[in-house]
This record gives structure tokens, C-alpha cells and sequence, in this order.
């Protein structure tokens, strides 16, 4: 395996867990050359409360990818995701270390540790470290600081630690089924990579990933993450909503939601029926949906604005996810947020594209992109400045429509 460059991601969901096995190209895309999709089990909104039951749904999801590929698999990057995952911001200050004042990889590691020293309770493990700028001399928005040259290196990051004990149970529960977690991502993080554009991240872009127990959101400007959060109510809501409501078990609500369900009522027929026996207005059921799906949409509006995120998105909103494959959700989210919106769809794929090319399947993507990505995140050859030109107009332009 290690010969052909392959990595695996292991979406471990609330409504499924996705193995995917990809080889990356010399294009730089990726060749998806297996996948396993298991029903998820033992996890409530995000966190394994039932550590055998989840292994069992990781070593099927598992077995399936193995079949496909034919690559036994050893090791993955796995994601994490519940409302136990909180972000906090930090700053980091250190000396440039070369007699030349040449800025090298290890500064730049040594600033990012520095950063990290901040109080972190015990039962919290930090997940992420991402810088946000780089500072040299006073001289602000560098991205990519190896090779200039300065006096003193600044980093501003975003720290998300988790639940250690959540975290701990995601690499307890894979190593039972015999995989070893390389690494962790969080959830949204990881779709952001397989979804968004770069130059959307550079514009400012608010990604809703619409799950089965909750919605995560991430906030990208400057062509850096600036906010995450985590609003605990997904997709298995609505359909929990639609049997309530119809009186139907969850499992046919389920197939309803799947087969006829839009997040607008006003995109069907009045006088259509779900199905020709079973007397249910698919009207009505999208007005249960549409309902729920309204109410995440202001739940993500809430935060954003809490925030002061409304007038930093010229790039407006992308949607992906699970539920977001319903009818009507993108539209959904530009009418509670005032914001052009797309459904995000994993782009670079190649193998089993018409297969996994869905906002099903983007945090498991994702979470191999950002594998092969993380390694040369903070270096190069060069910095570059925060964007300039039109792309700062811009912003500045949508940062004055929302003010007036």
C-alpha cells in the first residue's frame, strides 16, 4: 500500500460510517479505488456512546472498501465530530532562529507550539492547530512564511480540542476492528476540503454540512478556517418530525423523506400523493420538512450573526451533507440567509466518480484531501499576502451592503 500512495478515510457518522480508499494521481486527483458504507451504530449526535456496536459498523464499512480495492487495510485518517468539539483562538511569538533572518520550516513549527500554550483542561485533547495568519516584523496576513525574511514570526490560531474521552473511544473502536487512526479530522473541516473552491475560501464562504444529528458549520475568509460550531440538529430530526407528525414508523418516514421529501413545500404539487395506497399529501410532508429545515437554516443564521460573519461572504453559502441532497435545501439556506447558495459536490474525483461525487460522501473525501494537503500547509518557497486587488474590493464591497 505504501508503494502506490493510498489513504484511507474513515467517516464515522451519525447515520453512516464511510470507508473510502483512494490513490492519489499524478494530476493530484484522487482515484477512489474502494468503498464500504455501513449503517451507523452506538453513536448519539456525533460521539460513540456504544463502543462494540460502533466497531462492528467500522469493520463492515471496512470489509466493503477491502473487497472493492482488494488492499487490506491497516491504518486511516478518521473524522470527529459532536458538539464536544469547541474552538478557541491563540497566539504564538519566537525569535527567527537563522543568522540570515531566512524564515525555515522549524521556526514555523516553533511558533505553532508556542500558540499551543494555553490552559487546556485534562479531559480536553487538541485536535486542530491552525494558524490563521502569520505576523512577520509587524507586517500582517503572510500565509506561508518559510523562505521570507523578518526578525520576529507571529501566528494567530484556531485551536479545537475535544471530549478526550470521545476522542479516545473513535481510536478504541477502530483499533478493535485492526486500524490505526494516522490522524484526526474534524468533520467539517473535512468537507470543507472536498466542497469548497479556493477561491471561495479566499472571498469568504460559510459551509453548512447538514448531517444526521447535527449541523456543522465552518467559516472560511482569506483562504483560512476563521470559525467552526456545531448546531446539534440534522437530518434524523426531520424524519423523526415527519413520523411524529404522520404518525408513520421511522423507518418508512425514512423512505418518504428519501423518495418525495423538498425543503420547500411550494416546489410540489398541491394534489400530489406519496404513492397511490398510502393517502399521504407529499405537500403536506414537505411542509413538515420545510418546517425543520427552516428552523436549522436560523439556528446557522443565529451563529453567523453572533459571530459578525454576514457581511464577510461574498462567496455566500455552500450546502453539503447527507440531508442537503433534498430538494429545495441550497434555496432554503439563501432565503434565511440572504446569501447566494450551491450545493457542494466533491470535486477532483476520478474511479468511482458517479458514485461518490455527492454531498453524501464529501466529508470522507475530504478527509483524504486534507491528509495529503496538511503536510505543506504552513511551508513553501514563498509567503503570499492576504489576497489583494479585486478579491479585497470586493469583500470590502459586501462588508458595506450589510452595514447600511
Amino acid at each position: 500500500m505504501g508503494k502506490r500512495d493510498i489513504v484511507v478515510g474513515l467517516d464515522i457518522g451519525s447515520s453512516k460510517v464511510c470507508a473510502v480508499i483512494c490513490e492519489k494521481r499524478d494530476d493530484s486527483s484522487l482515484d477512489v479505488v474502494g468503498m464500504g458504507v455501513s449503517p451507523s451504530a452506538g453513536l448519539r449526535r456525533g460521539v460513540i456512546v456504544d463502543i462494540d456496536s460502533a466497531a462492528a459498523a467500522i469493520s463492515d464499512a471496512a470489509a466493503r472498501a477491502e473487497n472493492m480495492s482488494g488492499c487490506a487495510l491497516v491504518s486511516a485518517v478518521a473524522s470527529v465530530s459532536g458538539a464536544h468539539a469547541v474552538t478557541t483562538y491563540s497566539k504564538g511569538m519566537v525569535a527567527v532562529s537563522r543568522p540570515d533572518r531566512e524564515i525555515g520550516q522549524d521556526d514555523v513549527e516553533r511558533v505553532l507550539d508556542a500558540s499551543r500554550v494555553v490552559a487546556i483542561p485534562p479531559d480536553r485533547e487538541v485536535i486542530h492547530v491552525l494558524p490563521r495568519e502569520f505576523v512577520i516584523d509587524g507586517c500582517r496576513g503572510i500565509r506561508r512564511p518559510v523562505g521570507m525574511s523578518g526578525i520576529r514570526l507571529e501566528v494567530e490560531t484556531c485551536i479545537i480540542t475535544g471530549s478526550a474521552t470521545s476522542i479516545q473511544n473513535v481510536r478504541r473502536a477502530a483499533a478493535r476492528v485492526g486500524l490505526e487512526i494516522d490522524q484526526l479530522v474534524l468533520q467539517p473541516i473535512a468537507a470543507a476540503e472536498a466542497v469548497l473552491t479556493e477561491s471561495e475560501k479566499d472571498l469568504g464562504v460559510l459551509m453548512i454540512d447538514i448531517g444526521g444529528a447535527t449541523t456543522d458549520i465552518a467559516c472560511y475568509l482569506d483562504g483560512t478556517l476563521q470559525h467552526t460550531a456545531v448546531i446539534p440538529v440534522g437530518g434524523s430530526h426531520i424524519t423523526n418530525d415527519v413520523a411524529l407528525v404522520l404518525r408513520l414508523p421511522v423507518g418508512y418516514a425514512e423512505e418518504l423523506k428519501i423518495k418525495y421529501g423538498a425543503a420547500r413545500a411550494d416546489m410540489v404539487n398541491p394534489d400530489e400523493m406519496c404513492g397511490k395506497d398510502n393517502g399521504i399529501s407529499r405537500h403536506k410532508l414537505c411542509q413538515i420538512i420545510e418546517a425543520r429545515v427552516y428552523e436549522i437554516m436560523e439556528m446557522v443564521k443565529a451563529e453567523a450573526d453572533a459571530r459578525g460573519l454576514a457581511g464577510q461572504l461574498p462567496a455566500g453559502i455552500v450546502v453539503t451533507g447527507g440531508a442537503a441532497l433534498m430538494r429545495g435545501t441550497a434555496e432554503a439556506a439563501q432565503d434565511v440567509l440572504k446569501l447566494p447558495s450551491r450545493l457542494g459536490v466533491p470535486t477532483g474525483v476520478s474511479g468511482m466518480a458517479d458514485v461518490v461525487a455527492s454531498p453524501a460522501y464529501a466529508t470522507a473525501l475530504g478527509l483524504v484531501k486534507y491528509a495529503w494537503g496538511s503536510s505543506g500547509a504552513a511551508s513553501g518557497s514563498a509567503g503570499r499576502r492576504r489576497s489583494s486587488g479585486f478579491a479585497a474590493n470586493v469583500r470590502e464591497w459586501f462588508r458595506e451592503i450589510f452595514s447600511s
